[in-house]
């Protein structure tokens, strides 16, 4: 039978391509009802204009590939149909890679993944191949469509040499360039960088932020779930997490249980977005999916965050298992921070220093709670609420 976590991560068509991947999880007729609704969010962390640009780009270096397939493997090239096919697989690149694969990638195992990418681009250049050939000399000037991509030449051109080397290029690229992304994923935007390149191999002292944010009653939460949909539960708000993160240029430094460390490189003393806005993208994600969770859990995610902004070392650690990690005052301060939310009433707590790292989201006013004593510190840290973040995006659902 099904389980309910792998149910409430799939939606009807999600099923039958599942199911080519995990035959042996999914048995019995596709779920209905409310487990039937994706666990995960096709989230897009990307504004209009970065998709613009981002589709642009792909159409660009299409058009680019098309030119070059045409002019050095057939030596010849039409500028008007490279153009057009260079538009055509660019729209679908960037279709697939806005839209499907985050959709549907979610489900598959990072080396399946790897696998479908490296598929989708080697047909794709295959495409662009096939396109390309009447536009050389070989295709018979003057022959139409039909008797160019019937005849014997073209069939030996597909079965040449030629056309497999390029195609091996291309697939072998694929493998190197979407392994090293799905790495990323695992690690984390920025680490496989500063790992492959020892950026922090000798330690490092930087300014950085940092934001503890911490699911509300999570104790009992588990008691009342169980700790299968209390695991699915967590992960999919730490999936609705993930967006907000990223549109703000935070990265994610640890999951601690039921808690999000984010982090922000300080540099000059600024941010060009504030670590505060991430909350409020996730209160919009939470609130377009309160009705998911309420049906799926009976439950809408509550949560509440510290923090602060300090001086810390980063630096490499461990041998068989690296990482990199950021020791120092500020992730004590952020921690203890957060600490305080449940006694002085707040969802959002923020120090002054972190305030002044960017402007506030609009709609936004800090009210000062006064100095506070921090556990395990010595001396006192001026707090300030973030209002009208007072309010759940549940309306108040726990």
């Amino acid at each position: 039978m099904v389980d309910r976590q792998t149910e409430a991560m799939l939606t009807d068509g999600q099923v039958d391509a599942f199911r080519a991947f995990h035959p042996q999880r999914l048995r019995g007729p596709p779920p209905r009802g409310p487990y039937a609704q994706p666990n995960m969010p096709a989230f897009s962390h990307r504004s209009p204009v970065q998709t613009a640009v981002s589709t642009a780009g792909f159409v660009l270096a299409w058009t680019a590939i098309s030119f070059g397939i045409s002019a050095v493997v057939f030596e010849a090239s039409s500028l008007a149909i490279n153009i057009v096919v260079g538009v055509a697989l660019g729209l679908a690149s960037a279709w697939f890679e806005s839209v499907a694969f985050p959709r549907w990638g979610l489900l598959l195992a990072p080396i399946t993944a790897v696998a479908l990418r490296t598929a989708f681009y080697t047909a794709v250049t295959a495409i662009v191949l096939v396109a390309s050939f009447g536009l050389g000399p070989r295709g018979s000037p003057g022959a139409g469509i039909v008797e160019t991509y019937t005849g014997s030449a073209f069939w030996g051109f597909v079965t040449s040499t030629e056309n497999a080397v390029v195609l091996g290029l291309v697939a072998v690229a694929s493998v190197v360039v979407n392994g090293a992304r799905q790495v990323r994923l695992v690690l984390g935007p920025g680490t496989l960088a500063a790992l492959l390149f020892g950026r922090y191999r000798v330690p490092v002292r930087e300014e950085r932020a940092f934001l503890f944010l911490d699911l509300t009653d999570s104790t009992g939460l588990a008691q009342r779930l169980g700790p299968a949909d209390y695991h699915a539960f967590k992960n999919a708000f730490f999936a609705d997490v993930a967006g907000p993160i990223l549109a703000t240029g935070g990265q994610i430094y640890q999951y601690v249980g039921d808690e999000v460390v984010v982090t922000w490189r300080v540099r000059g003393g600024r941010l060009a977005r504030s670590p505060v806005e991430t909350f409020v993208l996730l209160d919009e994600a939470v609130r377009q999916r309160a009705e998911h969770y309420r049906d799926r859990y009976g439950e809408v995610p509550a949560y509440k965050a510290g923090l602060h902004v300090g001086g810390v070392v980063t630096a490499e650690v461990g041998q068989i298992k690296k990482d990199i990690v950021h020791t120092g005052d500020a992730v004590n301060v952020a921690a203890r921070i957060e600490g305080q939310c449940h006694g002085l009433g707040a969802r959002l707590l923020a120090s002054e220093a972190a305030l002044g790292l960017a402007p506030l989201p609009a709609g936004l006013e800090a009210e000062e709670v006064g100095a506070v004593e921090l556990r395990g510190r010595v001396g006192t840290v001026r707090l300030f609420r973030l209002l009208p973040l007072d309010a759940a995006p549940a309306d108040g659902a726990t």
